[in-house]
């Protein structure tokens, strides 16, 4: 015998277990729409410093390398390297390459950008350019020339496996 009490019980737990259900998809959905807003929203920018960044396609031969290095980052490694550009120069194009390695898709490396005198920018990670490929490639310019003097570009190993992974870092302009 079905007593009213057990029917009104089982009528709660159900609308319990449908408010859970949609309060889940709900954070899901926020979650979502959080990423997708930070990645579209995170370029182009323009930094307090005046440099503009954008994302580019992977640096081409309409640019002349300035620095091409392939090195290979471990987990929680750090590796800064350096390179001086001189005055005059409107933009520079960056592509941090990591793609191709045997486990692809998963291995997450970031990119900071510091130039001289100023802020550093980022970290940048897969995806700022707009694409998901193990590469971040950027454009930074500026309606004045960009700072000369020596620029450092980190480059992090935030997820990568213990052998390490390999990448290539392009700086051009």
């Amino acid at each position: 015998m079905v007593r009213g009490s057990d029917v009104v019980h089982d009528s709660i737990m159900s609308i319990t277990k449908r408010s859970t259900h949609v309060g889940e998809r709900i954070v899901v959905a926020l979650l979502a729409g959080l990423f997708l807003v930070s990645g579209a929203a995170a370029l182009p920018c323009t930094t307090p410093g005046g440099i503009v960044v954008t994302s580019t396609s992977d640096v081409s031969d309409s640019v002349d390398i300035l620095r091409s290095i392939d090195g290979t980052i471990h987990p929680g490694e750090y590796q800064t390297i350096q390179k001086s550009v001189p005055s005059g120069v409107r933009t520079i194009v960056v592509n941090l390459d990591w793609s191709g390695h045997q486990h692809s898709g998963t291995d997450s490396l970031t990119l900071t950008i510091t130039p001289p005198g100023s802020a550093a920018l980022g970290p940048y990670r897969d995806g700022a350019d707009g694409r998901m490929d193990e590469k971040i490639s950027l454009a930074l310019s500026g309606s004045d020339s960009l700072p000369s003097g020596t620029w450092k570009f980190l480059i992090f190993g935030e997820d990568v496996p213990e052998e390490g992974t390999e990448y290539t870092l392009n700086v051009g302009y």
